[in-house]
């Protein structure tokens, strides 16, 4: 193998055609480049998604609160059974802890200040994690219940009372239905 490439790059160095020759390699090759880009990639690649650990937190919120307001509204009278469903406009969001230092330099006509931000970074069991300083929950965009008593007017206004006063949301953002019989 080593031979025939050996002899093959003495011809091409002989060649009176090798400048011809060498441009449309070089034309080749970039032509392969271009034509990469048209063919999709091959599904066995991962998919970037949200970190997993967001995704989780943000579900557990959102059932963990539909369960919390459930047990909640069922207490009020005349409510009766209800099923509760949240939306979230936002998922969870970590603050990091963060060490930061400030360095100024004078000059004779100038001064400059720098700015340095590091997140800290702890070491449990063997597996390094940022130190996460403060959990936001997420944001709920709306609530839907469906009640027994979802019928009767001054029911629902009681239960979308309870619901934007329980969350800390506007009652236009509450939906209270009657349940089917």
């Amino acid at each position: 193998m080593k031979i025939q490439l050996q002899q093959l790059a003495d011809r091409f160095r002989q060649s009176p055609n090798r400048l011809k020759i060498a441009v449309v390699l070089g034309a080749a090759g970039m032509l392969m480049i271009m034509l990469s880009e048209l063919v999709p990639e091959s599904k066995d690649k991962p998919e970037k998604a949200m970190p997993q650990t967001e995704t989780t937190d943000s579900d557990d919120f959102r059932k963990r609160t539909e369960r919390e307001l459930k047990e909640l509204l069922e207490q009020i009278e005349g409510v009766g059974e209800c099923e509760v469903m949240i939306s979230l406009e936002s998922s969870t969001e970590y603050i990091y802890a963060e060490n930061i230092s400030r360095f100024t330099e004078d000059n004779a006509d100038r001064r400059s200040e720098k700015l340095d931000e590091d997140i800290v970074i702890t070491e449990n069991g063997g597996t390094r994690q940022p130190l996460i300083r403060k959990v936001i929950d997420p944001q709920i965009g709306g609530v839907v219940i469906v009640c027994e008593g979802g019928g009767d007017i001054s029911i629902n206004e009681r239960v979308q009372k309870a619901v934007s006063t329980a969350l800390n949301i506007s009652s236009t953002r509450v939906c209270v239905e009657a349940k089917c019989r």
